[in-house]
């Protein structure tokens, strides 16, 4: 079942309408949160139902050096068009154990889950910040979902 997502700047398209589809990476435990050490990363990948589009967004904590707070969190998103979203959703459909996904073996949670999109750009500091937004594309290889690169001389 989809999850509500709070609003955030457009990153797929003008009015995106965003659910929690996959969680693909987390690592540790959210700021002053019980169990949290230093570090807390996620990697999710939300639908959207305006657009048919995708966002994956990859959230990377560490809170080690307490004076400088401005160095604690960095985000990164990527788009997915609606096109590549249909195999992902045609993939998660098998998942056992979506959202959460963590540790899933299943095809989309195994290749997806290994690291995110080609075409990193800089990291913004807030969800509520404007960032660039490179394309992701996904291709199946093998039966399994990969991150793959976009072809030269495409909207990025």
């Amino acid at each position: 079942m989809p999850h509500p997502l709070p609003a955030r700047p457009a990153r797929c398209c003008a009015a995106p309408a965003l659910t929690l589809l996959l969680t693909l990476a987390r690592r540790g435990a959210p700021h002053a949160g019980a169990g949290h050490g230093s570090v807390f990363d996620y990697t999710i990948l939300q639908a959207c139902s305006a657009c048919g589009g995708g966002v994956v967004e990859h959230h990377s904590h560490d809170c080690w050096d307490v004076a400088d707070h401005a160095s604690w969190d960095m985000y990164w998103w990527w788009r997915i068009t609606a096109d590549d979203m249909t195999l992902v959703h045609e993939l998660a459909a098998a998942c056992p154990v979506l959202p959460a996904g963590t540790g899933c073996t299943c095809a989309v949670h195994q290749g997806l889950g290994e690291g995110t999109p080609p075409g990193i750009a800089a990291p913004v500091e807030t969800q509520s910040e404007p960032a660039p937004v490179p394309r992701a594309r996904v291709r199946l290889t093998d039966g399994v979902a990969r991150w793959a690169e976009e072809a030269p001389g495409r909207d990025r």
